[in-house]
């Protein structure tokens, strides 16, 4: 039967503390494993940052953002802020760091009583990730470090390192980053956080496919024609157009979420559901995605920038209106890429991901399309609805579930066939409360499980995938960067992409208990 987790007593600190990922998912995420009682009462949390706060203005500030939790209740409220601390510090100032952070952390994992278990969470900007890391070190934090030990492990205190995204600007950086940690953690001390894996429906993808025996059978080339990916957002830039001019949709999202997305879909069977087995498997699969020569870049991936328009009863104006923008800007809010896995599964198979903000619906989901049945005997009894391949929709937000389209006889004498729908309702047929992707992933760290996050050889190899398109884009800026409005299903130059084995999968109508319908 399953148990409830029993992680380590330890010492949280966040880095960045005073910045918007806190407020809003970090505190939240960890008030609610308080609230479910799978944090250890001994367990406490440090904020850092340069703001000048008390610990008492921490947890004011921190309290109206816990209390957006439909189970928030002032008793449980008052027993995590008595877990709550926060000291203002220079991080990236070595001796700041030594003279104020290294004696508060000194004297909080003494009064929690943590063994010198410490978890560290770097939500800063990734310019700051290097001087916090080094000084991590420097001041010799790390008592675990290089020091691996595999005899009576669990008395040994322990020290992590959460890593938040971006995982550099480019490869280069990327592997630069992952040297600077190599140097104060061990490989299995970092956690790389990705928080579409923490989704409940990703998760349940992993027992979808290999707790069922009637799929693996069917999950190759020789059943299944294409694969569609989306992660839709209906907002715009908003306020961060600063941030986003150096980023774009394919380093925010395709990089990051929708290759790791892909690769739980697509890699074969691990041995087991043991984080070192899931890794090698997934990082099998993207190194197994073939890399493309910039000059084939346009054949392989589009671009596009949203303009004026209506989402919903919301007006969004155009991308380069944005005051955070350039007006001439290139940088793209909508991104297509067509992946293709040089291996004995997947060969000939196309993965469309996509990508996209101001769009129609939000929206994140998998549609795997299979093959048409080999002969149809049936095409006559029809009539004008055209029985249509088999189709697998994960829906991993909003409404979680899965359905699966198939063709069954209407009842009667006429003998007339129709396409039906079997839907799977992840809330409805289990119950329970759908925890936040980031609760799940702190309580991962604290208990030293990283089969939700994302090792070195996975992020660099991901980096690899879709460099030679972004080189192309840098490289010929005046190259087609397509326009779609805003509220729309994204740019016409996508349909292209997808053609050969389309039309794109857009759900229509609203959002609602009894699904999407699609096209």
């Amino acid at each position: 039967m399953p148990t409830t987790p029993q992680p380590d007593p330890c010492l949280i600190v966040i880095y960045g503390a005073s910045g918007d990922l806190t407020k809003r998912k970090l505190i939240p995420a960890l008030y609610d494993l308080c609230r479910l009682g799978y944090l250890s009462a001994k367990t406490g949390i440090l904020g850092v940052s340069r703001t000048a706060m008390s610990d008492a203005d921490f947890i004011e500030r921190m309290k109206p953002w816990c209390q957006e939790n439909p189970h928030f209740d002032e008793q449980t409220w008052s027993r995590f802020a008595g877990r709550l601390h926060y000291q203002p510090a220079d991080a990236t100032d070595l001796s700041s760091f030594r003279e104020q952070l290294v004696p508060r952390i000194d004297q909080l994992s003494q009064q929690h009583d943590v063994n010198d278990n410490v978890l560290y969470y770097l939500s800063v900007a990734p310019s700051l990730y290097d001087p916090i890391i080094n000084n991590i070190g420097a001041a010799q934090l790390v008592t675990e470090g290089k020091r691996w030990c595999s005899i009576n492990r669990d008395r040994l205190p322990w020290q992590r390192i959460i890593v938040e995204k971006p995982f550099g600007h480019d490869l280069k950086s990327a592997e630069h980053l992952n040297r600077v940690l190599g140097r104060v953690f061990d490989e299995e001390s970092v956690y790389n956080i990705d928080h579409y894996l923490g989704k409940e429906t990703v998760q349940n993808l992993l027992v979808f496919r290999f707790a069922n025996a009637i799929w693996e059978p069917l999950w190759n080339r020789t059943y299944i024609d294409h694969v569609q990916i989306t992660a839709a957002e209906t907002v715009g830039v908003e306020d961060r157009g600063a941030f986003y001019e150096n980023a774009g949709a394919m380093r925010d999202m395709i990089q990051s979420h929708l290759l790791q997305v892909m690769a739980v879909l697509a890699m074969d069977t691990p041995s087991s559901s043991a984080a070192q087995h899931l890794r090698v498997e997934q990082r099998k699969l993207l190194e197994a995605i073939r890399l493309i020569d910039e000059a084939d870049a346009p054949d392989y991936a589009v671009r596009g920038q949203y303009t004026a328009g209506d989402v919903g009863d919301k007006t969004i104006v155009g991308y380069r209106e944005d005051p955070n923008t350039a007006d001439d800007s290139t940088t793209e809010t909508y991104a297509a890429m067509k992946v293709l896995v040089d291996n004995w599964r997947w060969q000939g198979v196309p993965f469309y991901l996509r990508t996209g903000k101001a769009m129609r619906r939000k929206l994140t989901q998998i549609v795997v399309q299979f093959r048409a049945a080999p002969h149809a005997i049936y095409s006559e009894m029809c009539g004008e609805e055209a029985p249509k391949p088999n189709r697998l929709v994960i829906n991993v937000q909003p409404d979680e579930g899965i359905n699966l389209k198939f063709t069954g006889k209407v009842p009667g004498q006429t003998g007339t066939l129709r396409n039906a729908v079997m839907d799977f309702d992840y809330l409805e047929q289990f119950g329970g409360e759908s925890q936040e992707a980031y609760a799940h992933l702190l309580l991962d760290a604290v208990c030293g499980d990283r089969s939700l996050f994302k090792d070195r050889f996975e992020i660099e190899a991901a980096w690899r995938i879709v460099t030679p398109v972004l080189n192309y884009w840098a490289n010929n800026p005046d190259a087609e960067l397509a326009t779609y409005a805003a509220g729309s299903w994204g740019p016409e130059a996508a349909d292209r992409l997808i053609e050969p084995f389309g039309p794109w999968r857009n759900p229509e109508g609203e959002v609602s208990r009894s699904r999407l319908v699609h096209k």
